[in-house]
């Protein structure tokens, strides 16, 4: 066989169909297989599931594409009324693919909301539990910091570990404030309750800053999700909605013609006799 052989039209149209077919097959097992373990009840793994989706609507296209380009390149000119399988599956594909993406458009729209509610709960309680924390952590301070300026031995024996600990020049800072704190504590009880105040509150604010960073982005991010999924699978669905109704409207408004024609010639042979 020549190698010139393999690039003749029926070759062509042979490799067109078979790419075409392995493209909507491929894409329909994965399809199947992003669908296991399912979980429909859950609005954030719909979402997920719909975005998937979605992200590979274009390869059904194509393949439906260049199936049909290889249908054309071996059309038959004799064979024009005959049915043809291919064709005919891939135009149910089409419509069934129209009906899916065209449902899918308002039902993430209304999975995205509520993922969108409930990460927003979870951020929320994150705050609140890391609050309770900071002020727990606070108050055993505190209350240790109490103990220890209320025992003299101990403060006595904390001031001699502190000037016996031999620390880099990045961290006498911190140590020079410890021993600033505890003399103003010391000559002044009220002190340490200004210095949990101040703690307290510069912490708060940290979590606030944190909480709404978080919120911030999380809305941002699903809302671009959001409009991006919705219209392009309403595009999805008016794409594979046209292109079944081009195939199966289409051929049964070509058949009518067709069959008008035939019926109108016999008629017009009879007026011309």
């Amino acid at each position: 066989m020549k190698t010139s052989s393999l690039f003749t039209q029926p070759y062509n149209a042979l490799i067109l169909k078979a790419v075409g077919v392995v493209l909507i097959i491929g894409t329909l097992l994965d399809y199947l297989v992003m669908l296991v373990p399912p979980n429909f009840l859950d609005s954030t793994w719909l979402a997920a599931l719909i975005k998937e989706y979605v992200s590979r609507g274009t390869v059904p296209l194509l393949g439906i594409a260049v199936l049909f380009l290889g249908v054309w390149l071996d059309r038959d000119p004799d064979a024009v009324g005959t049915d043809r399988p291919l064709p005919t599956a891939a135009f149910l594909l089409s419509a069934l693919l129209g009906l899916l993406f065209l449902v899918m458009a308002p039902l993430y729209f209304n999975s995205s909301r509520l993922t969108s509610a409930a990460q927003t709960r979870q951020i929320n309680e994150q705050a609140a539990q890391a609050q309770r924390q900071l002020n727990s952590l606070i108050d055993q301070q505190q209350q240790r910091v109490s103990s220890i300026i209320s025992n003299k031995t101990q403060l006595a024996q904390l001031e001699q570990q502190l000037d016996s600990l031999e620390l880099p020049a990045d961290q006498q800072a911190q140590l020079q404030q410890i021993k600033t704190t505890l003399e103003q504590v010391k000559s002044d009880p009220k002190a340490l309750e200004q210095e949990a105040a101040k703690a307290r509150t510069e912490g708060l604010q940290q979590i606030e800053t944190r909480q709404k960073e978080a919120l911030t982005q999380l809305q941002s991010g699903l809302k671009r999700d959001r409009i991006y999924t919705t219209l392009a699978s309403l595009l999805f669905a008016a794409g594979y909605a046209a292109i079944a109704w081009t195939g199966l409207g289409g051929a049964q408004t070509g058949t009518v013609r067709k069959r008008k024609a035939k019926t109108l010639k016999p008629n017009r042979a009879k007026k011309q006799r």
